[in-house]
């Protein structure tokens, strides 16, 4: 009994259950059975390669057959590859020795050209194109590869008879001077540059000569920002080194600031200059640096003959 009435409470539905219910089912049998009312037809499948070939063949067969209709217009079939006939279809290539460049229209003719060929051939040389080699030929829009193949051994180009006057006159004019020695301190940008595989870093040589104020060994130029290994050995037996012109930094007068603008001196140990003397007085002598405590002996030989007491 109890039983019962619990079946009675859970599968009663009200009025309103009910409608519900069925709208649900009605847009449900809706949306299964849609696909299939608004179907598209089978779209047809393209027909076989083999198929396709055959049906080629029958239509150039039936053109053939009508080939008098036919003849003078374009191509019935332009995108058949079986069936598309030349414009050259009816010339006979006749090659002899002839250079593209100067041929005239009776000599293309005589080739065995189309009209429309020379017509191509003839406006392209007339914009200033011409032929550098014989396989230029078959660049020309038009020229089928079979009657290529017969005119490229045929073709003759000379050389034109500007090329060596020109080229006489840039080894005569514009070779490059051949190297001379030059002083490492003295040397310009432009002496720099003359010299085998050096080019704008000539630039970055004589700025760095500059910073450090002159070069005390031609080891030195190895040390230039972007300066290889392969560049230095090309130009080190022209490089020469007589005499040091050095521009030396008073260590009595120079703030750390300018005194750390040098290549060798880091900005702890310009500021540690400036601290001592400060602390101690004025320097009387270069090798009083070597107080500071952080500057060694390889230190002190390499910036010491960079500066100056006076």
């Amino acid at each position: 009994m109890r039983m019962k009435k619990m079946l009675t409470e859970y599968f009663t539905f009200s009025k309103k259950e009910t409608y519900i219910a069925v709208v649900i089912l009605i847009i449900t049998s809706v949306f299964i059975f849609l696909p299939y009312i608004f179907s598209t037809k089978k779209q047809k499948q393209p027909l076989d390669a083999a198929v396709a070939k055959i049906a080629g063949i029958e239509l150039a067969k039936k053109d053939s057959a009508n080939g008098d209709e036919n003849d003078g217009t374009e191509n019935k079939y332009p995108n058949n590859r079986y069936y598309n006939k030349s414009a050259n279809a009816d010339t006979k290539i006749t090659p002899f020795q002839f250079n593209p460049n100067t041929i005239d229209e009776a000599g293309f003719h005589k080739l065995g050209l189309s009209d429309k060929l020379i017509k191509t051939i003839l406006n392209f040389r007339s914009k200033g194109g011409s032929f550098r080699t014989a396989e230029d030929i078959r660049k020309i829009w038009g020229l089928k590869k079979e009657d290529a193949d017969i005119l490229v051994p045929y073709i003759s180009i000379a050389a034109k008879p500007t090329d060596n006057k020109f080229n006489n006159f840039n080894n005569k004019n514009f070779s490059k001077p051949a190297p001379k020695n030059i002083d490492i301190n003295t040397a310009t940008v432009e002496d720099f540059k003359a010299l085998p595989a050096v080019g704008n870093t000539a630039y970055k040589i004589v700025k760095y000569r500059e910073r450090l104020g002159g070069f005390l060994s031609v080891n030195q130029i190895k040390e230039t920002y972007g300066l290889t290994d392969s560049v230095y050995q090309s130009m080190l037996p022209y490089l020469s080194f007589s005499s040091a012109n050095i521009q030396k930094l008073n260590i009595n007068t120079l703030s750390d600031f300018e005194l750390g603008k040098h290549p060798y001196i880091s900005k702890d140990i310009a500021k540690a200059i400036a601290i001592y003397r400060t602390q101690h007085g004025n320097y009387l002598k270069v090798e009083d640096i070597k107080k500071i405590v952080f500057i060694n002996q390889a230190m002190f030989q390499k910036i010491a003959p960079y500066l100056t007491v006076e």
